[in-house]
């Protein structure tokens, strides 16, 4: 639990207690990277647990709002967050909004680093897009301590108790199931994302319904969990191509490119399926079932959210299945 209580440190009193020169807690705390990932993240859980924020943070605190907006973003190269990150910026920029832009690149340590980052400088909210699906402790916390509006986007996270906007990840992983169903399939393969994820958990829930409202058992041999990225679509069509399903839904482009990469060694053929459609989607020869996700109208409710009074509530957006 973190402390609600400002503690009132210098960089020299954390070198102290950890046992490390004031030069490595002042590149961790300013997320520079020539550090040892151990150092880093010792330091960081440190500066977590008792609260402490750099001394800038008092000063940008106390000046007039400069219409500055933090995105938090877990993977700028997948083409999902591409599309999101566009379609949020579109809004805000169109108000006299600036983004600045955090890439966590998926790991714990920098998103920690960048949320205190984002203390230190004149932000007037922040859009996360969070990473684990199971924090021990609320990242955000150190934000909401100073008052800094908080907002989460994409992923939602039950233990988490921010306002929101988030995919309908049930609904639409229940339409593209269906849609196998009925065009014949009984024994489909799904590639999940990571199971600690809310969002994960909830497409399978979808998956696994659709199958009992059409009458069909839910075989647990038939899903394959994955985590999003392109290596696990791969390692599921080695296994895959092993048995005798006839339609292949993963759960993100990134793991769908993984299995399409890796089938290709087998001579074998699937009706495939993807949860979001993307426009390489269109490249395919084959049809690939999917779902719009209608990113404009997300980027549109989180801007509604954010200048709304109300300022909180959570907000689910159905995908659209494709014809």
């Amino acid at each position: 639990m973190i402390s609600n209580r400002v503690i009132k440190m210098t960089m020299k009193d954390i070198a102290y207690e950890l046992g490390i020169s004031v030069a490595t807690v002042s590149r961790v705390i300013n997320g520079q990277n020539n550090v040892r990932e151990e150092t880093k993240k010792k330091v960081l859980e440190y500066v977590n647990e008792k609260g402490y924020t750099p001394n800038e943070i008092a000063r940008s605190l106390s000046r007039k709002e400069n219409k500055t907006i933090a995105l938090l973003v877990p993977n700028i190269s997948n083409p999902f967050f591409g599309n999101l990150i566009d379609s949020i910026c579109k809004y805000f920029i169109k108000s006299g909004h600036q983004i600045a832009l955090y890439n966590t690149l998926e790991s714990l340590e920098l998103e920690l680093s960048s949320i205190t980052n984002i203390l230190s400088h004149r932000i007037e909210a922040v859009l996360a897009i969070l990473i684990d699906g199971e924090y021990e402790r609320d990242p955000l916390q150190l934000l909401t301590k100073y008052n800094m509006p908080v907002y989460l986007v994409d992923r939602d996270f039950k233990n988490l108790n921010y306002p929101g906007v988030f995919i309908d990840n049930f609904k639409g992983a229940y339409k593209i199931t269906k849609r196998l169903i009925e065009l014949g399939h009984s024994n489909i393969a799904i590639i999940t994302g990571n199971l600690k994820f809310t969002h994960a958990k909830e497409r399978l829930r979808g998956y696994v319904q659709a199958h009992v409202d059409m009458g069909l058992e839910v075989c647990g041999e038939n899903i394959y969990e994955g985590d999003y990225l392109l290596a696990s679509g791969e390692i599921a069509a080695h296994e895959i191509s092993l048995k005798s399903h006839s339609a292949v839904f993963a759960c993100n482009n990134l793991m769908l490119c993984g299995f399409i990469k890796e089938i290709g060694n087998y001579n074998k053929k699937f009706q495939l399926a993807s949860f979001e459609y993307t426009e390489f989607l269109g490249a395919l020869q084959s049809d690939v079932i999917s779902c719009k996700i209608p990113f404009d109208i997300i980027g549109k409710k989180v801007y509604e959210m954010f200048e709304s009074e109300k300022k909180s509530g959570k907000l689910y957006i159905e995908p659209i299945l494709e014809d």
